[in-house]
Order: C-alpha cells, then sequence, then structure tokens
C-alpha cells in the first residue's frame, strides 16, 4: 500500500493524476482492491484534496477516459470527509459535465450516501438547497431523500411543509423527493398524497402536475387503500392535457407495469389518447405499454384506445408508428390480427382501411390470413361481397392476401353473393396475377368444401377462357408494334434503367464503404483478387455465386393502369362515409 501511496502522491504533483488512476483503476480491480481506500485515506490525511481534483475535471479525450476515470470518484465519494458545500458543487460539475449521457446521474447515488454519513452534511445541503436556490442543479431533493433515511419522520415533515413554497422550483423538487422515499412509516403515505394533491390544485402546471403524477402514483403504490386518492388526482386534473403530463402518464404504464391496478391503467390509457404526434418518445413508450397490454389478453384496450387516439390527432400518425404492438399482434394472427383487419375495413373509415393495409404492409410476399367470421356474422346482408372487394382494394399488392381474405367469405356467403366475389377474383386478381392467384386456386380445387371447389373451377376455366382470347389478338398484325418501334422502346428503357442506377449509386452505402474497390466483371466466371504481403502478393480466385430475387407485377398495370386504378380506388372508397 505504501508504494500505492507513494505512486498516487507522486502523480499528484506531476498533474498526471487522472492518467495514472485510470491506469490503476483497472488493474487494481483484478487484484487487492486497495486503491479507493488509499485514495480515501490520503484525501482525509489532506496528502491530496480528491474533490478540488474532480471539480477541475473536464470531460476531453486526451489522455483518459471521463467516465472510467468519475467512476474512481463515485466509489470513493461516500469515504471521504470533505465540505458539504464542496462536494455538492463537484457532483454538479461532474454530472453537468457528462451532458446527455445515460450515466450522467450516477453520481447521485454515492453523493447520498456520503450525506448519509453525518446528518450535519444532510442539514446542511438541505439549507444549501433552500438558500441558493440552483436553476441548473436539483441538490433539495437529494437532501431530503439521504435526510428521510436518518430520520424520516422529519425530512417528511420538511418536505411537505415545502409544498407551499412561492418558487416552483422548490415546489416541484419538493414533490420530486416525496415520491422518491422509501416509507419505512406506514402512517406518513395518506398525509403525504393529500399534500401532494392540495398542492397541485394550488399549482396546477403542467411541470407540477406531471411531478405531482409520478410522485404520487409511487407514494400510493405502498398501500392499496390509498389507490382513491390517486383516481381522485386524475379525475380533478382530467382536462389538463399538457405534453409533460402526458408523458408522465405514460412513463408510468410503460415502467410501473407491475404496480399498476384495474381501476388505474383504463384513466391513465385515456389521458394518453391526447398525445400529440411530433412526442415520439411519449408515443414510443405508449407503444411499448400497448404491446404489453396485448400480451395480457386485455385487445379489445388496446383497439379502443387506438382508435380514439388516431381520431383525436386527426388521422396524422398511423398504427405502423406503433410498431412493437403491431409485432406482438402478428403473433396473434388467426385471432387478434384476424379481428383487426376485419374491425377496421368494416368500420367504413378510409382511413382505419389504410392503416389496416399498413399493419401487414412490409410483408411483401403478403400472407394467408382470414376475417374473423364471428364478426361478419353480426353484420348485414352484402357485407361479404363488401369485405372482398375491401381485401382486393387494400390488399392488392399483397395478392396472398388479398385471395387468402376472399376465401374465408366463401363459405358463409350468400347464393346471390357468390357470383360477384368469382367475378371479383377473376378480374383484377386473376388476370393481373395468373402465376400465385392460380396456383392459390388449384389447390382450392381440391377442398373439401363443394362450394370452394365450384369457385376455384368457375375463375380457371374463366382464365382459360380468356388466355384464348389473348393469343387470338397476336394474330392481329395491326396490335403488334414494329420492329423499329420495339427497338426504340428498349433504347428509352434501358436510358431510364442506367439513370435510375446511377441515382441508387449515389445512395448507395455500400458504395460510400468500398469506393475505390470497385471492379467491373467483363466475361468469366470467377473474380480475382491479389493481397499483397509486402513485397509479394497472393492471387485468390473467387466463384461467382448466384444472388436472385423475384417478385410478381400486376399485368393490368401494362394493359389498363388507369383502369385498374380507379377500381382500386373504388374498392377502397366504396361504402365509407368519412
Amino acid at each position: 500500500m505504501d508504494e500505492l501511496k507513494s505512486e498516487l502522491t507522486k502523480a499528484y504533483k506531476d498533474d498526471c493524476f487522472f492518467e495514472v488512476i485510470q491506469e490503476i483503476y483497472y488493474q487494481d480491480r483484478k487484484g487487492e482492491k486497495l486503491l479507493l481506500s488509499t485514495l480515501a485515506e490520503l484525501h482525509n490525511e489532506g496528502k491530496l484534496n480528491l474533490v478540488e481534483l474532480f471539480y477541475n475535471f473536464k470531460n476531453t479525450t486526451e489522455n483518459y477516459d471521463f467516465f472510467s476515470v468519475r467512476r474512481v470518484f463515485e466509489e470513493v465519494l461516500p469515504n471521504i470527509n470533505a465540505q458539504v458545500k464542496d462536494v455538492a458543487e463537484c457532483v454538479k460539475h461532474l454530472t453537468l459535465e457528462a451532458g446527455q449521457d445515460m450515466a450522467a446521474y450516477m453520481l447521485l447515488s454515492p453523493f447520498k450516501e456520503f450525506c448519509k454519513k453525518d446528518t450535519v452534511r444532510t442539514k446542511a445541503l438541505f439549507d444549501i438547497a433552500l438558500t441558493n436556490i440552483d436553476e441548473d442543479f436539483d441538490h433539495l431533493s437529494t437532501a431530503i431523500e439521504a435526510g428521510a433515511s436518518i430520520d424520516e419522520i422529519t425530512y417528511v415533515n420538511q418536505a411537505i411543509e415545502l409544498l407551499t413554497h412561492e418558487n416552483e422550483l422548490i415546489l416541484q423538487r419538493a414533490i420530486f423527493a416525496l415520491g422518491r422515499i422509501n416509507y419505512q412509516d406506514k402512517m406518513l403515505l395518506e398525509p403525504v398524497a393529500i399534500a401532494i394533491i392540495k398542492s397541485s390544485v394550488s399549482s396546477p402546471s403542467d411541470v407540477i402536475l406531471a411531478t405531482s403524477m409520478r410522485a404520487l402514483f409511487a407514494v400510493v403504490s405502498h398501500c392499496e387503500d390509498l389507490e382513491s386518492l390517486f383516481l381522485d388526482f386524475l379525475n380533478t386534473h382530467s382536462e389538463h392535457l399538457g405534453d409533460r403530463y402526458i408523458h408522465a402518464a405514460a412513463e408510468i404504464l410503460f415502467f410501473d407495469e407491475k404496480k399498476l391496478r384495474g381501476n388505474v391503467e383504463p384513466k391513465l390509457l385515456n389521458i394518453c389518447c391526447y398525445t400529440k404526434p411530433e412526442n415520439k418518445g411519449t408515443i414510443d413508450k405508449i407503444d411499448y405499454s400497448l404491446k404489453r397490454i396485448l400480451e395480457q389478453g386485455s385487445f379489445d384496450d388496446c383497439v379502443v384506445f387506438l382508435e380514439r387516439f388516431f381520431e383525436l390527432n386527426g388521422y396524422q400518425l398511423s398504427v405502423k408508428h406503433f410498431d412493437s404492438f403491431v409485432r406482438e399482434l402478428h403473433n396473434h394472427r388467426d385471432t387478434h390480427l384476424s379481428s383487426l383487419l376485419t374491425r377496421w375495413l368494416l368500420s367504413k373509415k378510409i382511413k382505419l382501411g389504410k392503416y389496416a393495409s399498413d399493419i401487414l404492409r412490409d410483408l411483401d410476399k403478403g400472407i394467408s390470413i382470414g376475417f374473423d367470421r364471428t364478426l361478419v356474422a353480426k353484420q348485414s346482408k352484402g357485407v361479404h361481397l363488401f369485405l372482398a372487394r375491401k381485401a382486393c382494394g387494400w390488399f392488392f399488392n399483397q395478392p396472398k392476401t388479398a385471395i387468402s381474405l376472399i376465401e374465408s367469405l366463401i363459405l358463409d356467403s350468400p347464393e346471390d353473393e357468390l357470383n360477384d366475389i368469382q367475378q371479383l377474383i377473376f378480374h383484377p386478381l386473376c388476370i393481373s396475377y395468373p402465376g400465385s392467384i392460380r396456383e392459390h386456386l388449384e389447390a382450392l380445387k381440391e377442398s373439401k368444401e363443394e362450394t370452394v371447389k365450384q369457385i376455384a373451377s368457375g375463375v380457371l376455366s374463366e382464365y382459360d377462357e380468356y388466355q384464348v382470347s389473348v393469343k387470338a389478338a397476336f394474330k392481329i398484325n395491326e396490335l403488334s408494334p414494329s420492329e423499329q418501334d420495339r427497338h426504340t422502346y428498349w433504347r428509352h428503357h434501358n436510358k431510364l434503367m442506367s439513370e435510375s442506377m446511377k441515382q441508387a449509386r449515389k445512395k448507395s452505402i455500400l458504395t460510400s464503404l468500398f469506393a475505390g474497390n470497385e471492379s467491373v466483371l467483363l466475361y468469366g466466371n470467377k473474380s480475382i483478387h491479389y493481397i499483397h504481403h509486402g513485397e509479394q502478393k497472393t492471387r485468390q480466385e473467387i466463384p461467382l455465386s448466384e444472388i436472385s430475387t423475384s417478385f410478381e407485377f400486376a399485368s393490368m398495370h401494362n394493359l389498363d393502369p388507369h383502369g385498374l386504378e380507379n377500381m382500386i380506388w373504388q374498392f377502397k372508397a366504396e361504402g365509407c362515409t368519412s
């Protein structure tokens, strides 16, 4: 230890203290772990001043890592003797110097431990926080929390007294501290909760109400009998819908899920309905909460929330922004996902129809899914054809999804709607996607259900007749472009493709990563690279690998693009009232 003391003292005098302790710290953790006790001893003996050193410590990348070195101060802080004012200033400096890093406020916990070592320290910090109100840093809540762990009743009562303070910053910090205390005396819970509610009524600003909500929830979580007080608070401020207040509700739903009880969650969800679309942080927390609620089986609560949220924000934000919820929804394809698609396509609201398609938009090849037959059965006559047209309209670019949705309607469809549904499958689906749709219909011909077999056979027969007519048209010379016209078109097409490639290469991440290492293969079936080793080089041959993908493009886009677009929009908008 004497050798370590000498090394640290020398580093202190040579102005290389931080570089040395960073090097020693990692070695010390693997060995005898003498560094922290040695630093505390040297400081307490007056041979070096850790507080002064770290007060001048800057977040730079010169010869040390800021957070690693600051970690040493975090661990040694509870064991040193120093003036509270000096330590408080040092803690503030190191915290603010850390910037927006998530580890910025990790010094507060050891600082509380430092204060708890002596009641004089806690009292001194409390007085400093009230005498010199610092707008940039909160020492008051630290003092109250540390003091409450020593003398709970005294410091809780002092915090309650501050709830009538004329300075809003003091009021906010006192409320925050009351929510952070781990109450040992349960008799204090009700008076604290009532005091927070009263202060929120007299100072109903957004920041005070948001802080009050978090603190009050933390307090009543210690005792189920106090839940009514939290509900009263929410009811009292039901008209207040500030951004911070709503964000506080979202944080409780997300972070405190295990403490939530049946009556509280619906109230908080109702507050979150008013979230502004631009508040992405709040939206993300709501998204995670909806995923949890769905996992717990409360699907209806999620749907009611989303529909109200969309309506209140004017449908500015799509369901795809709730990506965690949507992913969980796909884990329940045949139940919740099917029900939601059915519900929104039946809603006669074009925006909800759009959101139904958004749920499946990232699935390029589509999925096999059916409508919720129980929901369909409750509707009036004509609903089967209505839903079939919606499925064709919203999922036209995902033929697998469209045909599977329509297929689920066939068994329950009235006789007078089946013919129209068959025609819908033939045109535009089968004509546009002869590959995937025909393959699906061929499989349906083997179905055990006679109605399904008849529909599939009927569509395939119509398609065969259509193909005969198309082939006959090839014999009409006037419909065939001349060789010169074909050549002109392909030159034009190649030019468009070339320009498209140039634009894509400009934005390509791979191009920027491998700029200068690009090669053009003119012929052959291998690529050759040379690996240099000093003055020598090794020839490396790499066989070419085939990389391919395919997609089915709707043929009607070429034959009648405007007519097809008009038809699809008719299907989407049909029957919609908003």
